[in-house]
């Protein structure tokens, strides 16, 4: 029988699919391992092969590290010279959760582009750091971050997954199985999973999988969602904001509304050969918006030079600064397909025929199909507001103080939305024109 698996991620959601596939159970529906219920009242179980392999007690640095690779890596691909946004953190959570079901050379071509040394090590990273993310907005009650970061396991009932893979899902990702009547219904199946994706993204991210993403043939979805509503710690007086002229690269000056406070704020700010960079702190948590302004003319140049060194680098040089800030109020959205770029960045292998997944089951040989994702980043006077989504379908095969500096960013300028206690980058964009 010929199998497909589908993986949708909102911030990152997979799907799996294998044989025959219809519509999907309610995903506000609670089920746990082997409960049954499909749409047509069936009683089925989600069938289990093989021993799980032990997850090691870890911290989040392999999460970490893998986020921030993807976010220098996958930024610098996406439309260079346009606008741009992605979640590498969504990114790697569907990449993460792919590979605890990877074995052999595909197993090795993930980890190698997620800078870790094994599945088991990496889903315990991840727990890690979705439990650091949380006490990270711990605050919300006092005016802090809001987070949603959720994942799920939809499966075709009676499709054999293996043990170890459902329960590092479950343990390291909160994602136990939840029976799904695909087999007869795949577009019912499709609107409840972005149904699910859209109650978790607060109607950012609504269709995530299109018509057709989800079809007969999927076995398997795998889902997470992440959004984040962030108010500055100083917010900027909506009567201040004014149009002023953005000069993308290459193209004539735009008008696009500049934010402002009213007199100089102390921010931390670096001023080195070849870019400017300030961070603005959010409130009640350790997250922060990091802008860096390369020269004039020449963004897609530094971009492409990059690394989690220099970008650390950067974030170690800022220095409290008072500053007279500009700053444009912007959305950015994108949604592309990642397969291109994820297959040279170094793992072409999940992608043939040659893929080997066994770990998600040994009833069929399964290969990535289409790795989808999508964005949305809002930046205004109160704070921001981001959402993410990533589908992967798989198929067979007291001083004086010194005067204040003037940082205008009316020039293309790269964001990374981070959480400064981790280092974690959760959202990464570039501003090309703002209008």
């Amino acid at each position: 029988m010929r199998a497909a698996l589908a993986l949708f991620l909102l911030a990152a959601l997979i799907g799996c699919g294998c044989g025959s596939v219809a519509g999907a159970q309610s995903p506000r529906q609670t089920t746990t391992h082997g409960q049954t219920t499909t749409r047509a009242q069936t009683t089925t179980r989600v069938r289990t092969t093989t021993r799980a392999r032990t997850t090691p007690s870890a911290g989040p640095g392999a999460a970490i590290t893998a986020t921030d690779r993807l976010a220098l890596d996958l930024l610098p691909r996406l439309g260079p010279g346009a606008n741009a946004v992605l979640s590498p953190y969504s990114i790697e959570m569907a990449l993460a959760m792919v590979d605890q079901g990877a074995r052999g050379q595909t197993e090795a071509q993930i980890d190698r582009l997620l800078g870790t040394s094994s599945p088991a090590a990496l889903a315990a990273a991840n727990r890690a750091l979705a439990t650091a993310l949380r006490a990270a907005v711990s605050d919300h009650g006092s005016g802090g971050p809001q987070l949603d970061n959720a994942d799920s396991l939809w499966v075709q009932s009676g499709f054999p997954l293996s043990s170890s893979f459902t329960t590092s899902l479950a343990d390291n990702f909160a994602a136990p199985p939840q029976p799904t009547d695909f087999a007869s219904a795949p577009d019912t199946a499709r609107q409840n999973i972005n149904a699910w994706v859209a109650d978790h993204t607060q109607n950012l991210i609504q269709n995530l999988m299109p018509p057709g993403t989800i079809t007969a043939q999927t076995d398997l979805v795998l889902a997470n969602a992440i959004y984040l509503k962030a108010r500055w710690q100083m917010p900027f007086p909506t009567s201040l904001t004014q149009d002023s002229s953005f000069f993308p690269d290459g193209a004539p000056s735009v008008q696009v509304p500049f934010m402002t406070q009213s007199s100089p704020v102390s921010l931390p700010y670096a001023s080195q050969s070849g870019y400017r960079a300030v961070e603005f702190p959010y409130r009640s948590s350790s997250l922060s918006l990091l802008a860096i302004m390369p020269t004039p003319g020449t963004v897609s140049r530094y971009e492409g030079g990059l690394t989690p060194a220099r970008l650390g680098a950067i974030v170690a040089s800022l220095r409290s600064t008072p500053l007279q800030i500009y700053l444009p109020k912007f959305t950015l959205s994108l949604h592309s397909e990642l397969n291109g770029v994820l297959g040279a960045l170094g793992m072409p292998l999940a992608f043939s025929n040659a893929s080997d997944l066994s770990g998600i089951t040994r009833a069929t040989k399964l290969k990535i199909q289409a790795v989808e994702h999508a964005a949305v980043l809002k930046v205004d006077e109160a704070g921001t507001v981001a959402a993410a989504a990533t589908g992967v379908s798989i198929a067979p095969t007291a001083i004086a103080a010194p005067s204040p500096t003037t940082l205008r960013l009316d020039h293309p300028f790269l964001l990374f939305l981070r959480d400064d206690a981790t280092g974690a980058v959760l959202f990464a964009a570039r501003v090309a024109n703002p209008a």
